[in-house]
């Protein structure tokens, strides 16, 4: 349970502090390297889990639904638990965060949560086609070189050049999954996104800001920051945000 099979443990000596990171939608891991490295160099433990049917292959991810994606985080989650660190928190981006939201919600022992461009109402004409469009189409190609260049993102990512539509389908379930258990969300929670994503509308934040219920919550737009904020130059704004809230935070459990 120490060394999961998947995914990226980083453990500072006597961490006391551990994160479970979760990635976004068609990725991987190393989308969100930069944010475990952030917080390995702040004395931080981190696991980014590696969510079912991801950095395998686009047939083997047309295989697995949203129950297999949230199995997943769990068994992460369960595996950073296994360290029995004192403070716990979780942080996921896009997908990642409403499968984040989704652990929040029915967890007790959280001390927080932070939540990169969360993926919870997707608001495109494309996304309402999808249940038509999965009966002639079993993938959408994607250019990823172009993604990189357009968007500006400076790191690198792993992310599938096809997409199943039956995980499109799947994903815009979850969005509705997700909207439906928020204001189970009681933790602290520290949102982010960035001002210019084109992927997922910045409105995302403050649907999340408005409608979990936790005392504690921070919501940040980042100026000039696209949908990938872990591997785009805006990182290390956004990034700068987390250590108040987690001093915050711990301050609130100790008095």
């Amino acid at each position: 349970m120490n060394q999961p099979e998947h995914g990226v443990v980083l453990r500072p000596d006597d961490a006391n502090v551990a994160f479970l990171l979760v990635h976004g939608f068609c990725a991987a891991p190393d989308e969100i390297a930069s944010l475990g490295q952030f917080l390995a160099e702040k004395g931080i433990s981190s696991y980014a889990v590696r969510i079912a049917g991801h950095e395998t292959s686009p047939e083997d991810l047309s295989k697995k639904s949203r129950h297999d994606w949230l199995r997943a985080a769990s068994d992460g989650l369960d595996v950073v638990k296994s360290w029995n660190p004192k403070h716990l928190f979780l942080a996921g981006f896009s997908m990642g965060g409403a499968l984040t939201l989704q652990l929040a919600a029915k967890e007790v022992d959280i001390d927080g949560i932070v939540l990169i461009s969360p993926a919870v109402r997707i608001y495109s004409t494309a996304a309402k086609l999808v249940p038509i469009l999965k009966l002639f189409m079993k993938f959408k190609s994607v250019d990823l070189e172009k993604i990189q260049k357009t968007h500006g993102y400076d790191l690198q990512r792993t992310k599938y050049a096809k997409e199943p539509l039956s995980a499109y389908s799947e994903f815009l379930k979850m969005t509705k999954d997700v909207r439906n258990v928020m204001h189970k969300v009681t933790m602290p929670a520290l949102i982010m996104q960035g001002t210019d994503d084109k992927t997922i509308s910045p409105k995302n934040a403050r649907i999340v800001y408005d409608s979990i219920s936790s005392d504690i919550k921070e919501i940040h737009m980042i100026e000039g920051a696209e949908h990938v904020i872990p591997c785009h130059p805006t990182r290390s704004i956004a990034y700068a945000h987390i250590p108040p809230f987690l001093e915050r935070v711990i301050a609130s459990v100790q008095d």
